[in-house]
């Protein structure tokens, strides 16, 4: 019978193999949407509501913390770390929407590195294992992967599909966490090893959803042709009221 202990071990080596290759790959799918874009200042905006991200979420999850409330704590942070992603949403909401696209994953990107960074501190200030850093070099582009996952149903969907990248962006995120919060709490090995099954499952589709979210993102910035009928449409408009409000 695995101990809990024994299955994080094997659940670790798993996110850096499995994870690391899905998030290149998701990598590869935002990076080819993100270049079909116009250049944009969105590295300080960014950083600066990454930061106020990574703020808010260490604020409300804190109580849980120091409670000691571990399964809810894995919970409260897929939920909260990933609608905090969404701030620019909230501050940008005059600008475009492939810039608010850029900006909510440039938040997701900087919130994860500000997070790995104190962590992988923590790591070698506590003496943990060095292949931890690996883990936590994974999850700093889970944290952007998600992102670019819910804002690009979020902006390119309609109706309740819209949600659907959150609700995928939450529940991995989740998922991610409760092994091995599910090994503090003093849950048995199976329970741990279920946990660690749907977490490699949800990473195994990260990639399928960021190329769909890439997709989606697509219809964010207008084609040539289609830019071009617009203009067309809005001077034939124009003219006709002017001929019609003529004497």
């Amino acid at each position: 019978m695995l101990t809990p202990e024994k299955v994080i071990e094997y659940y670790f080596g798993i996110i850096t193999v499995v994870g690391g290759l899905s998030v290149l790959l998701a990598i590869k799918y935002t990076l080819q949407r993100w270049r079909s874009f116009p250049e944009s200042g969105w590295k300080v905006p960014g950083f600066a509501l990454g930061i106020l991200g990574l703020v808010i979420a260490s604020v409300l999850e804190a109580p849980l913390l120091f409670l000691k409330t571990w399964i809810a704590l894995a919970f409260a942070a897929g939920i909260i770390e990933e609608s905090v992603k969404l701030l620019p949403m909230k501050f940008f909401e005059r600008s475009p929407e492939w810039e608010k696209w850029k900006l909510v994953i440039g938040a997701g990107l900087f919130l994860g590195v500000v997070e790995g960074i104190f962590y992988t501190a923590g790591i070698f200030a506590l003496n943990q294992p060095a292949y931890l850093v690996g883990v936590r070099i994974v999850l700093m582009g889970l944290h952007a992967i998600w992102a670019a996952i819910t804002i690009g149903f979020l902006l390119g969907e309609r109706g309740w599909k819209r949600f659907a990248g959150l609700a995928f962006s939450m529940i991995a995120h989740t998922l991610y966490d409760l092994p091995s919060l599910a090994m503090v709490d003093g849950y048995s090995g199976n329970v741990v090893a279920y946990l660690a099954g749907l977490s490699t499952g949800l990473l195994l589709a990260t990639p399928l959803m960021a190329k769909k979210a890439a997709e989606l993102a697509g219809r964010l910035v207008p084609k040539e042709g289609e830019k071009s009928d617009e203009v067309r449409e809005n001077f034939e408009e124009t003219k006709e009221n002017e001929v019609t409000s003529s004497p």
